[in-house]
Parts: C-alpha cells; sequence; structure tokens
C-alpha cells in the first residue's frame, strides 16, 4: 500500500485515462472478458482462499481497462469474517503475477485504506488497482493471498492463491443489458432499453438508453459516472448524458432514464458489437485521478425504426427529455401544388416547464427525395408546461402531380450554428388527397391553446352579371375561448364534382369576438358560366404564412388541418313576394307602396323594415342592397342602390335597421311615352355583391294603389 512506488507509472496512465481511451489489440480485451461473481453459477466461480475458522476471501470481481499509455487491472476481493472476533486486514495483503512468473503490484483505493477490520460475522470488500502490461489478459493472472508473518525470514508466508483456468470462458461474466451493481451503497438495476445509430458516410451517432432502478431502501444521487462504449476489439469511445446525469435522484423503486449519445464513431467499429462501460472517477491523490469500473452491460436492444403515427419517441437534451408524437398525416391541394402536413404533439415529465427545442424537419419520399418541411406551432405558447401537449404542424410543398409509394419525417434539432442532432424518425403510411368531409349541418373546429373556434357554412349565394358566376360562402363562427379573441385566419378554395379546384377570396370580421360570440364571414370566388355546382364544396384550412399562423393581413403561403365541408343548396328563384325577404343576417319587407305621376315625374312611396340577426358580428363592404322600379312593359326602370346601416361617404344612400319610410324620385321628361300602360308595375330587390347581383324578390302591384 505504498503509493510512491507506483506514483510515476500510475500517473501516466491515469493521465490517458481520463481522455480518449486507445484500441488495444483483440487479445488485451475480448468479447465478455470480465469476471463478476456474483452473476455466476455457484460451479463456475472461482475458488476461495480460507484464511481462518469459516473465514475466507472471494474474488468478486475482475478486469482490465485499457488507456493510452498501458492498461490497468482493477480487482476487488470480498473477506467474510466467520469468526466470533474482528479480522485485521492488514494482516494481509495481495499479490497479482501472471502466468510468465511478471509480478503487478496493487494498490488500494484510498477510501478502502480506511477499512481496516472485519466485524464478526459480516463481509468486506476491497478494491485494488495495478498498471499492467499491453499484452496482460484476465485469464493469465492469478492473485496470491499473504498473511504477514514475522517469524518467517520473508515476514510473509503465502495461504492461498486464486488463479483463472487455462479455458476461461466459463466463469466470464454474462453477455446480458440487465444486472443489479452496487452504486453509492445501494443495489441498482441496470438496463439498457433503447439503442439507435444514426448512419451518415462512414460513421454512426449511437443513442441509447439506459434505465437504472433503485432497489435499495435509501435515496442516491449520481454524482461522478462515465459511460462509454466499448467495440469488441476493445476501443473505448465516451459517450455524453445529453441530460445532467449528476443532478440525478434515484428514489427506491422509482426508474430513472439517462440518454447517452456519441457523435460520429467509426461505422465498422460496432460491426461485432458494443459494450456499456460504467466508470466512476476516483481520486487517488491531488495529482492523480482515475476511472474505475463500476459494471458492463452488453447492449443487445435492437435497433429502434422509425416510429409509427401514434407512438411516442423520447428525446433528451441538456433542458430535459421530451416526448414526440404524430398522430396525423394530410396531403391536401393548394393552387398547382399540394402540401404534406403532420401534427406534432411534444410534452414531457420534468418537474418545470421547458423551453422548445430548436426543431428542423424534412420528409423523406420513396427513401431518396428530400423535402424541407416548416414547422408551424399551433398552440399559443411560450414554452413547453408539464404534462401538456403542445402542438406544432410541419408542412412541405410538392407538385400536385408528384406520387409516391413511401414517405418518412425526421426530426433534428439545430444544437449550434453548423450541427444538428437527430431527435426522432417517424414512418408514416401511404396517403392521398383524402381530406375529412364534413356534412353540411356539421361543424368543424380549430383546437389550440388560445384559439378555440367553431364553424360551420350558414349560407349560400350566387351572383352573376350575366358572363361568369360569383359564388358566396357565408361561413358561422363562434369563439370557444374564455377570452376575447380574434377569428384565426382562414384559407378556402371551391371544390367540384370533378376534382376541380377554384381559388376564393376572403371576406372577414376583424374585430376580436367575446366568449361564446359569433362572426359570419365569408368566401367568394368566381365560376366559369358552365361549371356545375352541384356536389360543390368548401375546402378550407388554417393560413400559414412563413412559419407561423397568418395574422392581420398577411397573405397566406400554405394552409393546415384542411377538410372539406359539404355545403347548403342556395333556395331557388326570388321572394314572389317584397315582404320577409332574407339576405342572411338581414331581412327586409316594402310596405305601403304606392305611385305619383306626373308628366316630368314619378314617385314611388313606401315603408322598410330592415332586420338584422344581433347574435352575429359582420362584414358588409361590397354588399348593397338594390330596390328596382319597372314598368310592366319593361321600357322604363328605375333602381336606387342602398348601403347597408353605414356607409363610406356622407351622400351615399343606406338603408338603416327599424322601420323608416323612403320615396324614390324618378324625373324624366319623356316618362309618359315610356310608361305605355298605367296597369301595373313591377318592384325587384337585389342583393349585388363586387359588381354582380343576385335577385331575392319581385312583386307586381298595380299603379297607383296601395299595397298593405
Amino acid at each position: 500500500m505504498r503509493l510512491s512506488l507506483k506514483a510515476r507509472i500510475i500517473l501516466l496512465m491515469a493521465v490517458a485515462m481520463t481522455t480518449a481511451w486507445a484500441a488495444p489489440s483483440r487479445a488485451v480485451l475480448a468479447d465478455g472478458e470480465i469476471y463478476q461473481r456474483d452473476e455466476l453459477e455457484s460451479s463456475s466461480r472461482l475458488a476461495s482462499v480460507t484464511i481462518a475458522n469459516r473465514s475466507y476471501i472471494d474474488l468478486k470481481s475482475a478486469t482490465v481497462m485499457p488507456g493510452d499509455n498501458g492498461n490497468m487491472l482493477y480487482f476487488t476481493l470480498t473477506v467474510t469474517n466467520g469468526t466470533g472476533g474482528t479480522l485485521s486486514f492488514l494482516d494481509y495483503w495481495v499479490k497479482v503475477y501472471n502466468k510468465s512468473g511478471a509480478e503487478f503490484k496493487p494498490e488500494l483505493i484510498p477510501q478502502d485504506k480506511l477499512k481496516k477490520e472485519i466485524p464478526a460475522g459480516q463481509q468486506v470488500d476491497y478494491t485494488f488497482y495495478a498498471p499492467v502490461n499491453d499484452a496482460t489478459v484476465l485469464q493469465d493472472l492469478w492473485f496470491q493471498i499473504t498473511r504477514w508473518d514475522y517469524t518467517s525470514a520473508e515476514l510473509e508466508k503465502p495461504i492461498g492463491s486464486i488463479q483463472f483456468p487455462q479455458e476461461a470462458a466459463d466463469v466470464w461474466a454474462p453477455e446480458t443489458n440487465l444486472k443489479t451493481v452496487q452504486m453509492g451503497g445501494v443495489p441498482v438495476q441496470l438496463e439498457i432499453t433503447r439503442w439507435t445509430a444514426q448512419a451518415n458516410d462512414n460513421y454512426i451517432s449511437p443513442k441509447l438508453t439506459l434505465k437504472m432502478t433503485n432497489k435499495g431502501y435509501a435515496s442516491i444521487k449520481l454524482p461522478g459516472y462515465q459511460y462509454a462504449l466499448r467495440a469488441a476489439n476493445g476501443a473505448m469511445y465516451p459517450l455524453e448524458i445529453a441530460v445532467n446525469g449528476d443532478k440525478q435522484t434515484l428514489q427506491p423503486e422509482v426508474p430513472v432514464e439517462l440518454q447517452l449519445k456519441a457523435v460520429k464513431l467509426p461505422a465498422t467499429a460496432g460491426a461485432d458489437g458494443w459494450d456499456l462501460v460504467l466508470t466512476q472517477t476516483l481520486t487517488i491523490s491531488n495529482e492523480l485521478k482515475l476511472n474505475a469500473p463500476v459494471t458492463a452491460l452488453k447492449v443487445i436492444a435492437e435497433q429502434q425504426d422509425a416510429a409509427l403515427v401514434g407512438a411516442t419517441v423520447d428525446y433528451a437534451n441538456e433542458n430535459g427529455v421530451y416526448e414526440l408524437k404524430v398522430d396525423k398525416l394530410d396531403r391536401m391541394p393548394w393552387e398547382d401544388q399540394d402540401v404534406l402536413s403532420t401534427n406534432l404533439s411534444i410534452s414531457h415529465k420534468e418537474a418545470d416547464a421547458l423551453p422548445f427545442p430548436n426543431i428542423q424537419a424534412y420528409y423523406e419520399l420513396d427513401g431518396g427525395v428530400r423535402v424541407d418541411a416548416k414547422l408551424i406551432k399551433t398552440d399559443q405558447s411560450v414554452g413547453v408546461p408539464p404534462g401538456t401537449d403542445v402542438h406544432f404542424q410541419l408542412i412541405g410543398k410538392i407538385p400536385y402531380t408528384y406520387s409516391f409509394a413511401s414517405t418518412k419525417l425526421f426530426l433534428v434539432e439545430k444544437v449550434s450554428e453548423n450541427a444538428t442532432e437527430e431527435m426522432a424518425q417517424f414512418t408514416l403510411p401511404p396517403f392521398e388527397i383524402n381530406m375529412p368531409v364534413i356534412p353540411y349541418g356539421k361543424t368543424q373546429s380549430i383546437s389550440g391553446i388560445g384559439r378555440n373556434t367553431q364553424f360551420a357554412p350558414r349560407w349560400i349565394n350566387m351572383f352573376t352579371d350575366g358572363k361568369s358566376n360569383l359564388l358566396e360562402v357565408q361561413l358561422e363562427t363562434s369563439n370557444l375561448e374564455k377570452r376575447s379573441s380574434t377569428i384565426p385566419k382562414l384559407t378556402a378554395y371551391f371544390k367540384t364534382a370533378d376534382q376541380s379546384l377554384y381559388p376564393t377570396k376572403i371576406r372577414e370580421v376583424k374585430q376580436k369576438l367575446n366568449p361564446q360570440g359569433k362572426a359570419l364571414i365569408s368566401f367568394t370566388g368566381k365560376l366559369p358560366k358552365g361549371v356545375d355546382s352541384e356536389g360543390l364544396r368548401l375546402v378550407i384550412g388554417e393560413s400559414i404564412t412563413d412559419q407561423h399562423l397568418s395574422v392581420g393581413d398577411e397573405k397566406a403561403d400554405a394552409y393546415i388541418n384542411a377538410v372539406e365541408m359539404e355545403l347548403p343548396r342556395e333556395i331557388d328563384g326570388p321572394n314572389p313576394t317584397v315582404k320577409q325577404v332574407n339576405f342572411y343576417p338581414y331581412t327586409i319587407s316594402l310596405s305601403n307602396i304606392s305611385t305619383w305621376l306626373d308628366s316630368k315625374e314619378l314617385r314611388v312611396n313606401f315603408l322598410y323594415n330592415l332586420e338584422k340577426d344581433s347574435n352575429y358580428e359582420t362584414n358588409n363592404e361590397g354588399s348593397k342592397l338594390v330596390i328596382q322600379f319597372q314598368d310592366i312593359s319593361g321600357n322604363m326602370t328605375y333602381e336606387q342602390k342602398f348601403f347597408l346601416e353605414t356607409a363610406s361617404d356622407k351622400d351615399d344612400l343606406r338603408l338603416e335597421l327599424g322601420e323608416h319610410s323612403y320615396k324614390m324620385t324618378v324625373k324624366d321628361t319623356d316618362l309618359l311615352g315610356k310608361i305605355q300602360s298605367l296597369k301595373q308595375y313591377r318592384i325587384n330587390i337585389y342583393h349585388e355583391f363586387q359588381g354582380m347581383r343576385k335577385q331575392l324578390a319581385t312583386q307586381t302591384m298595380d299603379w297607383f294603389g296601395v299595397t298593405e
């Protein structure tokens, strides 16, 4: 136990071990060349050395660890005291030889030097280290147990030895990914539960999950442990703990999963498998620290294939362990392209909120075509709260004519300006443009923190100028939030039965809606005169601009969560009277209609009653109501256009809510020439939008009479 005799040799070795570990020859460290007594059947364990009545010494464990400047032997002896008194370990020593007779002098680790006695009926472990040459293998060693004997000339007496057999394969620790070891004075079960390796050129970047379960009765912390992958040829590659391992606390029977990773290891290194080696830093002196082995596990977890839709993948970085899940996949039409869209949810089980990872994503089509995807956060959240899913959409675009058979989604985190780290892979099922169809009478919801909304078609209007048609679909929207909220931006297309798409323009309600408040917004689009509107549907989704949900006057460049909504039928033909004429959300009625005429002037007097469904916020931009007088012969037509409720100019005509009287005056020196018969005339009502009209009502009346 005289450190000074070996300090120079050990110092050189320790410096090497605290940096990168070199790869010795295959003979130095063969697969499984670790002796671990507790893991073997009793018939395979090495024999004990008896030191007193019912007292003996066992070789508990032994292994050789490589370093840049040589190898280090680590071994542990268990001393069992079966006597009625104490035993002094100071009376014993161990010498290590190889089969060629070379001696390697072991030293006790500092903390075990304090364990000088073994109480009656107890067992005590003593751990040693010794530098050995590069050619040393475990099976060539034998351990001689010596007792100090001051009556002999040598002052010592050999009392027994422990030696590996010539064929030592039966005494090596079994290759397993599950075992229980002592850590921090308590038994801890270790298990490798997951293994992935991202291949890139001639390198691999592996990740593995080490599950640690405290099988004792007291909590412990895990400071000072290191982890490395060991190749079959003995090469050692340090692993980084993705989450701060030194802050982990193991509570009894509460599993903790450590995420371990390495970057750019030679792809050929693991051709014959890997071991996970756990070591612990031992301080020998101020100048010397050693990485002593704790245990080794065989990496026998199968390579994890890309996850499927609905599966959860764990990803760990310095902030914590995230749970990633893909639960939806769409291919949606967009102009002359299609949008690939995937729902991604992120959650975690940490105690505190976590920041968003800097996620980048791309689709891989048929194993070779890469399509970059934009990440869209659809919840109003500044982080990931504990136990709460935060939702994202990943969208990419491809030509609408492009077909493919297989798809993968890759998620990576940008960890620096020039570096990324793979987070997860998902295998997506084959899919095509097959959006959900919402029957008329059912609603579609927008779900997301701070933006819960519901909408459905309410009314349909077809306007015309004789050359083309302008279709308007009114959409009833409801705010389902508990606070005032703006209506999420929407983008829509009209889709015909033959799959043709026609773009639309939106007429929005921009003011915020109170909780449970409602609004009418509308989408309009021009259709060629000959297009069959039978079976027309509204393809509608949430607008996206660049990499965020559209706001304000931003122009959308994509959409998400698109559906096809069945539309109501338009009411056929105009109303046969000018009472209770509906053009939702308004209803107008004309009454007490009378005429007055002389040779140069015509007056049409009437009362109008304009009503509105006050449950809705509306936008009347572009809308007018037209009241038209027409002589039955058709030679004389006069009309006036009215804004609804408000007008942009004070001189513009407008209709106000409620009942009001109005007089239309027509001045024309040739009135009597145009009116050939004073028997009947007609009142027509039109809804005009963007210069195109829809006839709402028509009624024929007698000249100079007064209607009810």
